[in-house]
């Protein structure tokens, strides 16, 4: 699990589960394993009222939690986005052989690509939402 504390009370989390997203209850047990797992590290409790949007590509998560209010109960209202496009981003050519995308100094493979090991993520950077049209509209293609 990667955890980012952005400013105004964001918080990105990317998560690698196994699950069966069909059932949506399944969401609020990864929530919940999250709060378990920011309490627990990060001395972080939910509290307050929580826009969190969830996008989702094979096995892989992001969770983005904003903080739209206190108060002394938890709610989230949630919005899910299965099946996201989304690429990975490394600096050297040669880290990834096959199709790439090339962009600002970036190379960008479909996630696909590298899912199959996920150890490979350490040395990249998971792109997803808009920024993925955006990279693929600009970017020329080279192999």
């Amino acid at each position: 699990m990667k955890v980012e504390f952005l400013e105004n009370d964001t918080i990105i989390i990317h998560i690698i589960r196994d699950i069966d997203i069909s059932n949506r209850n399944n969401l609020g047990v990864l929530l919940k394993e999250i709060g378990v797992y920011l309490k627990r590290k990060y001395h972080y409790l939910y509290s307050g009222l929580y826009n969190v949007s969830v996008y989702q590509y094979l096995d892989y998560f992001v969770f983005e939690i904003h903080k739209i209010s206190n108060s002394s109960s938890i709610d989230f209202n949630i919005s899910f986005h299965p099946n996201s496009l989304m690429l990975f981003e490394f600096l050297d050519e040669d880290y990834i052989l096959g199709k790439k995308y090339y962009l600002d100094g970036k190379y960008y493979v479909d996630f696909k690509i590298v899912s199959s090991c996920f150890d490979n993520l350490e040395f990249g950077k998971v792109i997803y939402k808009e920024e993925v049209e955006n990279i693929m509209r600009k970017a020329i293609i080279v192999s």
